[in-house]
């Protein structure tokens, strides 16, 4: 077990009688921080629960062998989580890529040995995923975004219902938006869309 150099003084005694005071014994190394350029381990002391934990700096300490254990620990677990985190964005990746590797074959799924894969079924997952996610984008339209309509562009029919193609201002892509949003904000625009479109019939008296 590691010791500091300096006792740890629990009494708030600052006597000159040395047999008062006590050299607390490092149990182990808890966390690590760093105060104003220096580095400081939060220690836990043998024989004593862990409301007694207490900052010490590192120049205080003489546990070499604790503080080497502890480095090591969080050396292993920063590299475990960096390695999750590549593998979680290699599956994210792999995931929209077509079927041209193992699995491929008109075997319907299945590996070497005959067992069915489950990466056709991942894939299929973060297709749908990402097909919820852009549906979802695209319910937001304009409006709903707080862009400003300048014109309409054109209409045309989606799933048996009237949609206008708009124009933002200052926005360089359109967008086609529902009748009844357009009719709701930009009444005025939808009436100029039509008259610009009607066709004028002179009536024969003869």
């Amino acid at each position: 077990m590691g010791r500091t150099k300096e006792p740890k003084n629990t009494n708030g005694n600052s006597g000159d009688d040395s047999d008062t005071e006590e050299e607390y014994v490092v149990e182990k190394v808890v966390d690590r921080r760093e105060r104003k350029g220096k580095v400081e381990y939060l220690l836990k002391w043998k024989g004593y629960d862990s409301s007694s934990n207490s900052w010490e700096p590192r120049e205080n300490l003489d546990c070499p062998e604790l503080i080497k254990a502890f480095e090591q620990s969080r050396t292993d677990a920063n590299k475990k989580e960096s390695g999750k985190k590549r593998t979680a964005g290699k599956k994210k990746r792999s995931g929209g890529d077509s079927d041209d590797g193992e699995g491929s074959d008109d075997d319907g799924g299945r590996d070497g040995d005959g067992a069915p894969t489950k990466s056709s079924k991942g894939r299929s997952n973060d297709d749908d995923a990402r097909s919820a996610d852009s549906e979802q984008v695209e319910e937001l339209n304009g409006f709903e975004k707080g862009y400003i309509p300048e014109k309409i562009l054109g209409a045309t029919e989606g799933d048996k219902e009237l949609l206008f193609l708009i124009q933002w201002k200052d926005k360089d892509r359109a967008q086609l938006v529902k009748s009844k949003d357009a009719r709701k904000h930009c009444p005025q625009l939808v009436i100029d869309f039509y008259e610009e479109r009607l066709i004028w019939q002179s009536v024969d008296t003869s």
